[in-house]
């Protein structure tokens, strides 16, 4: 376990000797890493990323970082988040269903959050909401180049919200050179469950040679299901449908100056969780191992996702220019069934026992942001920079009714709503931020980052119903001016292996309080920013002739004045405060290795402590030492994936993988008499074999071969008291299924 100050005495040794030991300058043809693109050669291929928003290969970005291959998700029948966060090295989710959904980075969580701790970028965009963990892009991976998953806060160059870490979602060009396109189709049974389908095609469509090309994709997708519902008497209750597409053009209008846009638009809906219900504390089933009782009506969520795009680049005077304009619309409609927490204090409002208690969230943000950027041209020079201006305003709308219902048909009951609120609020944020990279030789170059925020923030609420004491409204404003920057030695111990550190700092945007009328006066009607500091140390590196890549990182992480739920023992109304403090430390390695042509052996690991290091205040019930909800203490994945010629232009293709998530704690309880869930550790594994050819792809797969119950999240059907039965939160089981593609 590193302390602090061993964590900080062994950075700056690291620094202190790459200043001292720092070899000649390397000669100029050993510069860079291989490229190698034929698919039998024995060399690993070199990764080009975005990461410091400027292309450069991965290894060498002095971030710990995961990139995913949108192909490979494909391939293996993984479309969503669910399918692949268990693979990325200190990435968990917790989903809480009616798609609620929050990722983790290295355990910074607090649980019930309302503020996101991870960034989300799409097109080199920021998406979602600054103060809500709702908007979580889950996009089909049919129009994605590539996933990076930036591991570490990113407040210099991404401001608000990427505390813990980032998600980019690198988006397929249009090609100016030649007509092409592509289909692919997917065919699965789930175990427990249903079929699932899947059918997704593009076309790039070069309208002037070499000057304008547009690129049109569409999807659409059904999700198994695999959870029953013995109340309503319905099977694969958690069956689901999605849909979407995206048009997205390029206009090389000058050798320099290039102009993209984009559109994109995706519906999905879920007509059920996939959470099984158990006993208080235990994994006793209350009905079967995939079984739950939802009102009817409930548990459900309908998602839009709308994103405009608008890119623009140039060089003049020197230097690169880049002006990234964009819009996203979120919308969620998630009602959920809440009896068990608020069906006593129905009854003695109404004096009708047995109600069913449903609440209504509808939310939508729409988020406009601007960003202009100017950086020096990438040739190598000694002094290199980048700065720029960010601009945001988002309008969030949200909305919730607690409605009592009949138990058997979910009908209104006829009481109006017990309480209601509607919420409107907006937030815009102004920033400017800049690094500098100064290169003392070919071997060693130190960065330097810094983020000015500015922010305004605007809250209403308007509430009604008994349970509130009437109408009544209420409004707050806050502003905040935030300081985030980084520091970063880098060191090429040779060509191909690099060590870095790393000093930065995250933050997110504070928020108000929804107060129910007994509330008021008694605690705080908003919550302010919090903040954290890491230090990091990693190598990364080629070896032995390019046939193995290695990632390692060392962290440690200060969190403090962290936002809270609290919940009223009067009232069991929850609000935030900001309270205790926190730290993060771990370590993560990925090993990719190809000993032999075709043969490529990856790994894995992550260690995570993640724990308070103060205690919570009463109403959220957390100790010093406590470890922070949803974060794996060990996770890792191993996988093996080997192409071979079967004769002609046929390659053949097999592969395994298995999968390890260790065990986590829930969520803080609200009650002194409640304990936090253990979520026990579950391992899975998968097979894939595929035949392939230059134009077509046919892929066989089974994910979850032991059919293994593993579970995401806890949450208590009483969320007042935690005394209660919990709703687990199920994996897939086995599925089987084959995908084919047709390229052209």
């Amino acid at each position: 376990m590193l302390s602090r100050a061993t964590f900080v005495g062994l950075f700056g040794a690291t620094v202190a000797s790459s200043l001292v030991f720092m070899p000649p300058a390397f000669a100029q043809d050993s510069a860079s890493p291989k490229v190698v693109q034929a698919s039998h050669v024995k060399n690993l291929q070199q990764v080009m990323v975005t990461a410091q928003k400027k292309s450069e290969s991965e290894q060498d970005v002095p971030i710990s970082m995961t990139v995913v291959e949108a192909a490979d998700l494909l391939n293996s029948g993984a479309s969503r988040l669910d399918d692949y966060y268990a693979k990325v090295p200190g990435l968990s989710v917790y989903d809480r269903g009616s798609g609620r959904t929050t990722l983790v980075i290295r355990g910074i969580s607090a649980g019930e959050q309302l503020n996101p701790t991870v960034g989300v970028m799409i097109d080199d965009a920021p998406f979602g909401s600054s103060t809500t963990d709702y908007s979580i892009a889950d996009l089909d991976p049919f129009d994605i180049d590539h996933i990076e998953v930036l591991r570490g806060p990113q407040g210099t160059l991404y401001g608000a919200s990427s505390m813990g870490g980032l998600i980019k979602f690198s988006m397929i060009d249009p090609d100016t050179q030649a007509f092409s396109g592509r289909v692919q189709s997917d065919l699965s049974s789930t175990e427990h469950g249903t079929v699932g389908y899947a059918a997704r095609a593009a076309v790039n469509l070069p309208l002037v040679k070499d000057k304008l090309a547009v690129r049109v994709s569409a999807f659409k997708r059904h999700d198994p299901g695999f959870v029953d519902d013995p109340g309503q008497g319905k099977h694969n209750v958690n069956d689901g449908d999605a849909s979407g597409g995206r048009i997205s053009a390029l206009w090389n209008v000058t050798d320099s100056l290039k102009v993209r846009a984009s559109v994109m638009a995706q519906n999905s809906s879920v007509d059920g969780g996939a959470r099984i219900d158990v006993g208080q504390n235990s994994y006793t089933p209350v009905d079967g191992p995939y079984d739950h009782r939802r009102l009817p009506g409930t548990d459900s969520a309908d998602v839009k996702t709308r994103i405009y795009t608008l890119q623009v680049e140039d060089r003049f005077g020197g230097a690169d220019f880049h002006s990234i304009s964009s819009y996203n619309q979120y919308t969620l409609v998630g009602p959920q069934d809440v009896t068990g927490t608020f069906g006593g204090v129905a009854n003695l409002i109404y004096g009708v026992p047995d109600l069913g208690i449903r609440i209504d969230n509808n939310n939508r943000t729409g988020k406009f942001t601007q960003e202009f950027r100017l950086s020096s041209p990438d040739d190598g020079r000694s002094l290199s920079w980048l700065g720029g201006v960010f601009f945001t305003n988002e309008h969030t709308s949200g909305y919730q009714a607690l409605v009592a219902v009949d138990r058997t048909t979910g009908a209104d009951a006829g009481f109006g709503s017990m309480y209601e609120d509607i919420y409107p609020s907006t937030y815009r944020e102004k920033a400017a931020f800049g690094n500098i990279d100064y290169k003392f030789t070919d071997a060693f170059d130190i960065q330097l980052g810094g983020r000015f925020s500015s922010i305004e923030q605007g809250f209403a609420n308007n509430y009604d119903g008994p349970l509130n004491g009437g109408p009544s409204s209420d409004s707050e404003d806050a502003s905040n001016k935030v300081w985030t920057y980084s520091f970063s030695p880098r060191y090429h111990l040779n060509a191909n292996v690099m060590m870095y550190g790393r000093v930065s700092t995250g933050y997110r945007a504070g928020g108000a309080n929804a107060l129910l009328m007994d509330d008021r006066g008694s605690f705080p009607g908003q919550y302010k920013s919090d903040s954290l500091t890491s230090y990091e140390w990693g190598l990364k590196g080629d070896f032995a002739d390019h046939t193995l890549t290695l990632d390692t990182a060392l962290f440690y992480i200060d969190w403090t004045d962290i936002q809270l739920s609290e919940t009223s023992q009067g009232t069991g109304n929850s609000y935030y405060v900001n309270a205790g403090s926190a730290k993060s430390e771990g370590a993560e390695a990925s090993l990719s290795w190809r000993p032999l042509r075709g043969l490529t052996i990856a790994g894995n690991a992550s260690y995570t402590r993640a724990v308070l290091t103060e205690s919570t205040p009463d109403g959220t019930y957390g100790r010093s030492g406590d470890r922070l909800p949803y974060s794996p203490l060990w996770s890792g994945n191993l996988s093996a994936d080997y192409t071979f010629p079967l004769g002609g232009s046929l390659d053949g293709n097999l592969g395994a993988g298995v999968t390890y998530v260790g065990d986590r704690e829930g969520g803080f309880t609200a009650s002194a008499q409640a304990q936090r869930f253990l979520l026990r550790p579950y391992t899975t594994a998968e097979l894939h074999a595929g035949v392939q050819s230059m134009d077509w792809n046919v892929s066989l797969y089974v994910k979850n071969l032991t059919d293994a119950r593993g579970y995401l999240s806890a949450t208590a059907q009483n969320a007042t008291t935690g005394v209660s039965s919990y709703g687990l939160l199920l994996i897939q089981p086995r599925t089987v299924g084959i995908s084919a593609t047709y390229s052209f």
